[in-house]
């Protein structure tokens, strides 16, 4: 058996990476590193108990060259009769999308779509051939990023049903045995490109790095990684804890209570809001971030810090909140006919004529019922605007929406996107909050028309 096998099996025995009767997806780029992992565990299925799928994603980018990689891939599992499947990703409408880089765009769609096949062909692990270099890559990335201690950590060896059993070997070891067992693979051209900070780093500072400090850099920063990940197992556990107690998830956003900032410890602080925005908004969270956060702890009620990636984060009386940066523009407005269903931020608003006796004196907050004689069957629904004023159900005189929604305690954050539902250009209904009184059932009412929100 070969040192470098060895190693592996050694090292997949340890972390008990693997269990008999486990269907593998082994995701086939058709550069060395997933070539590699392919030959091993097909060389070794009957030793691990285990059976092989494979799947290739053609990201689009490369045009020819991709289509090319696609073919070697599907003809490998040919040769060795692994099941082979092959997957088109549009990258790039995906990260203009999104707001995503080219990397960060294909990381996403391959891990989602791994996640969505490891159930569709039931298999139960799925193995990436993250090696020792790309664990050295990521860790300098964080490092220079400001991402915090758990960056430090590196690439993890297992991540749910995700395994990575090259982590034990370094990039070098992968070739040399490739070339001694002639086993064919592809370059992907665009690695020995400069323009993205993964490959400047690869190409051009840890050569140096090797060269002027450590040869045996990316063993060492291993060893390093991996007992700063045993010590963070220790840091997770306080981070759950905090998260627990002091954040609430909603459709959308995070509330973060400003109790979370007592924490004497900022690392720790640190930690909660990265898992907080790596979890709802699938954001890599950046030192950057963490001061704006912080800042507003300090700050008076209504003011905003625009993270990157268009998120945003609205210091409230008690709390912070984390959101999706809101389109800016002119308040648009939607038609609403009776009888009708608009949809607006993900919420359906319905009118709906109806006869008097149709009327639930104990109906539900999210609907309200209107005289309809003063009436049009046409509705409008806009954003309130300042100015706007009507005559909440109850009192006499006019009141300022803005006014309206302070007295009802609505949070910063949530009053610019209140609605209002007009008719004949009056306000006919806060939307979900409280109705007109000019607009409200009396004895004399004959038709009404039902409102509601859901």
């Amino acid at each position: 058996m070969k040192r470098t096998e060895q190693k592996i099996i050694n090292f997949i025995e340890q972390n008990r990476l693997i269990d008999t009767g486990d269907k593998i997806l082994v995701a086939l780029s058709g550069g060395p590193d997933s070539v590699f992992v392919l030959h091993f565990f097909f060389k070794y299925r009957r030793k691990f108990g285990i059976s092989l799928f494979a799947v290739h994603f053609n990201h689009q980018l490369r045009g020819k060259e991709s289509d090319a990689d696609e073919l070697f891939c599907e003809k490998v599992c040919e040769v060795l009769s692994i099941p082979f499947y092959s997957c088109s990703l549009d990258v790039k409408n995906f990260a203009k999308a999104n707001k995503l880089s080219i990397e960060e765009a294909a990381r996403n769609l391959r891990y989602k779509n791994l996640d969505e096949l490891a159930r569709d062909f039931d298999c139960t692990k799925i193995v990436t051939a993250h090696n020792q270099n790309d664990n050295t890559e990521t860790v300098l990335l964080n490092i220079l990023s400001g991402t915090g201690i758990s960056g430090f950590s590196g690439i993890p060896v297992k991540r749910g049903n995700i395994i990575r059993p090259l982590l034990s070997v370094t990039k070098e070891e992968i070739l040399e045995y490739l070339k001694k067992n002639r086993i064919p693979f592809r370059i992907d051209s665009s690695n020995l490109s400069d323009d993205f900070k993964r490959n400047y780093l690869r190409n051009q500072i840890i050569p140096k790095l090797k060269e002027g400090i450590n040869p045996a850099l990316d063993s060492a920063v291993f060893r390093s990684s991996k007992s700063i990940e045993s010590f963070l197992a220790h840091v997770r556990k306080k981070v759950t804890s905090l998260e627990k107690k002091f954040v609430v998830e909603q459709q959308n956003k995070v509330l973060i209570s400003l109790k979370l900032f007592d924490e004497p410890d900022e690392n720790i602080i640190g930690e909660v809001l990265k898992k907080i925005l790596r979890i709802n908004f699938n954001h890599e969270f950046s030192y950057n971030d963490f001061v704006k956060i912080i800042s507003l702890n300090e700050k008076q009620k209504g003011k905003s810090e625009e993270l990157s990636k268009n998120i945003v984060a609205h210091k409230e009386v008690d709390t912070i909140i984390i959101g999706k940066k809101e389109n800016s523009g002119k308040n648009s407005s939607k038609k609403i006919e009776a009888g009708k269903t608009v949809v607006v931020s993900g919420k359906k608003i319905n009118v709906e004529k109806i006869k008097l006796s149709e009327v639930n004196l104990e109906h539900p907050s999210n609907i309200e019922y209107v005289d309809a004689s003063e009436l049009t069957d046409i509705f409008t629904l806009r954003k309130w605007e300042n100015g706007d004023k009507f005559i909440p159900l109850g009192m006499k005189g006019t009141k300022k929406v803005s006014d309206f929604l302070t007295d009802q305690k609505i949070q910063s954050a949530e009053k610019k996107n209140q609605l209002v539902l007009l008719n004949r250009n009056k306000i006919v209904w806060v939307v979900g909050l409280r109705i007109d009184e000019r607009f409200k059932i009396t004895k004399g009412t004959k038709e009404v028309y039902k409102l509601w929100i859901n």
